[in-house]
């Protein structure tokens, strides 16, 4: 190698593109000139023919047997579909390789832009990409939009075995591109029992597995055509082969210690899953299960196998787990630093912070600055999202057992987690909470204290409370994240009180502990200033009456419910005059929360 090639393949690495082919003879030469046309210019393609007996071969050679950059070879006999993708990956030279069916085709910047991902981070495995979706003469109709796909570009920010074993195939195996070492891991790639048409499907389980770390390009790069001659197509899910195997995959690894560690509290998320993919195969055929009486029973068992799992709590371990601290964030940077240096103060050193960004400002270079930057899973939505929905993201992102929520208009004490933690330790709850303070202040940018109130929201009478008002701080909680496959997520189509809708639903499926300590500040702004309540406050009443209506209470506890939407109504009635300073501020807050804190000057409370 001379002294210009070595140059080049330090600032380029070589990309092998493999594209496996059998009886294609009406795409291949269209895969093959989309990988010698990307950008990117240092890329080799090596194709491995199955003993095509359409012409594939012949096309092949007439075309490209002349070509430097294109290897070909065809196997002396076929080796079946999971033998050619082994046999193309030992033929493969770069450092970096990828799968491309002979039926896909590349768009020019395809591998550019998935490459300069491990150039910007090194430390990454695998990098993916999303693709178009075509008809049989390639024309795009839609683009690859599935349940586990983020709309977002992300990098290493959130854990891949949940998703693989949660959602339908996240990762589309044909965008991926690999560091060609890993694939040569033991366990990674070779030893497969083969046989399964989603044996990529598995492959990528077992990179998540092995805690490869993956990056994401959201922009579609290349095209997966869709045709009748797909092994994959609708006889495929038709027969409920996609199920079977699947559930392969499930009985195969459930045991596998990474998953039995980061699948804990999600095993009937992977129930549901199944339930959903054995109904969609039902409504293929009409409503009758393509499944006979053992294939049911084999079904059967292995969700009921999950369920006795996830039926089990150890509160002994919860001192060695990890809390997931998630923070969405739409406002000021100054307020959410402030509200990420609470959580670096903790006293229980084991979290990890989970910040989606919505915000009219990205905040991603000031996290990037930020002692905890490695500690930081981060996902920057292109677009404001409202609350629900952008915790839901979050919830997405979580690799820690229990879970934690702050509002970058909030502060723990550095005490928080570890008085929650010691209450979860105890074993009677999964959902421990502390006391909160409201602490007003002048403007966000330079937090100027004005006062504060009492202590709320931090006994079992804030508990009952819940179902009249929001009187119990979504912050204060930590709690197992097994409870959101048994209570559900946050409301996404919520402007307000999706919070305290989720904690009601919280409250009603599980008891609530207290921690009987302050270790919470919420923080409220002269006029609101810099916060989201102040733009949705014209939606507050609305909202109330519609959680109202939806969880119905006795008649003692609905007279209470009219007595607080009567003085919810008359604080926003007067809203305007009593933001502007420090002691209506405290009582608007405190009318919001149902009266649940002592106002200000009662004797309790800090002068103001």
């Amino acid at each position: 190698m001379n002294g210009e090639s070595i140059m080049m393949e330090e600032r380029y690495p070589l990309v092998s593109i493999l594209i496996p082919n059998y009886n294609y003879v009406h795409y291949v030469g269209q895969a093959v000139d989309s990988a010698l046309v990307q950008t990117y210019p240092n890329v080799e393609v090596v194709v491995s023919d199955n003993c095509s007996t359409d012409g594939a071969w012949e096309l092949l050679n007439a075309r490209y047997g002349d070509n430097p950059r294109v290897r070909l070879h065809q196997n002396p006999s076929n080796l079946g579909m999971a033998g050619n993708f082994d046999r193309v990956l030992e033929l493969a030279r770069g450092r970096y390789i990828m799968w491309l069916s002979s039926d896909d085709f590349l768009y020019p910047t395809h591998v550019a832009q998935l490459e300069a991902r491990f150039a910007e981070t090194p430390k990454l495995d695998v990098v993916y990409g999303n693709a178009y979706l075509a008809h049989n003469d390639g024309a795009i109709y839609s683009m690859r939009a599935l349940p586990g796909q983020f709309p977002v570009d992300y990098v290493d920010a959130r854990d891949e075995l949940v998703e693989n074993f949660t959602t339908p195939c996240p990762v589309c195996f044909p965008c991926l591109l690999f560091k060609r070492d890993v694939l040569a891991e033991p366990g990674i790639w070779g030893d497969r029992e083969g046989g399964e048409l989603a044996g990529d499907w598995e492959v990528v389980m077992r990179l998540a597995l092995a805690n490869k770390r993956f990056a994401y390009v959201a922009q579609p790069s290349m095209v997966i055509r869709v045709h009748d001659g797909q092994h994959s197509g609708a006889d495929y899910h038709l027969t409920g082969q996609n199920v079977v195997e699947f559930a392969r995959f499930v009985e195969r690894y459930c045991d596998h210690p990474e998953f039995v560690r980061r699948m804990r509290g999600r095993e009937l998320g992977v129930v549901q899953f199944l339930d959903t993919l054995i109904s969609s195969a039902a409504t293929m055929n009409g409503g009758r299960s393509p499944f006979d009486e053992g294939r049911r029973a084999w079904l059967l068992g292995l969700q009921d196998r999950l369920r006795a799992r996830a039926a089990v709590y150890e509160p002994a371990r919860v001192r060695e787990s990890r809390v997931s601290v998630v923070v969405e964030s739409a406002g000021s940077p100054p307020a959410l630093l402030r509200a990420l240096d609470s959580v670096v103060a903790q006293r229980f050193a084991a979290w990890e912070l989970v910040v989606v960004d919505h915000g009219a400002v990205p905040v991603g270079n000031v996290l990037r600055a930020h002692d905890a930057w490695s500690r930081i899973s981060y996902l920057r939505l292109p677009t404001p999202h409202l609350p629900g929905a952008a915790r839901n993201f979050g919830l997405r992102m979580i690799r820690g057992e229990y879970v934690a929520f702050l509002d970058p208009n909030s502060r723990f004490t550095p005490d928080h987690l570890e008085r929650c933690m010691e209450r979860l330790a105890q074993g009677d709850t999964q959902v421990a909470y502390g006391a909160a303070r409201l602490v007003l202040e002048v403007e966000p940018v330079v937090a100027q204290f004005v006062g504060e109130i009492v202590p709320f929201g931090g006994t079992e009478e804030d508990v009952a409370l819940l179902d009249v008002a929001p009187a119990l701080p979504l912050d204060a909680l930590v709690l197992y994240r097994g409870l959101f496959d048994r209570v559900g997520r946050f409301h996404d189509a919520a402007p307000i009180l999706d919070d305290w809708e989720f904690t009601l639903r919280l409250a009603r499926s599980t008891r609530l502990a207290p921690t009987r300590a302050r270790t919470v500040d919420v923080t409220a702004r002269l006029n609101l200033a810099s916060q989201r309540l102040a733009a949705v406050l014209p939606h507050y009443l609305a909202v109330l009456d519609a959680v109202y209506a939806a969880y119905a209470v006795d008649p003692s506890m609905q007279s209470r419910r009219a007595h607080h939407r009567g003085e919810v109504a008359q604080a926003l009635g007067a809203a305007r005059e009593w933001i502007a300073e420090p002691r209506g501020l405290a009582a608007f807050m405190c009318a919001l929360a149902g009266g649940a804190a002592a106002p200000v000057g009662s004797g309790q409370g800090v002068p103001v």
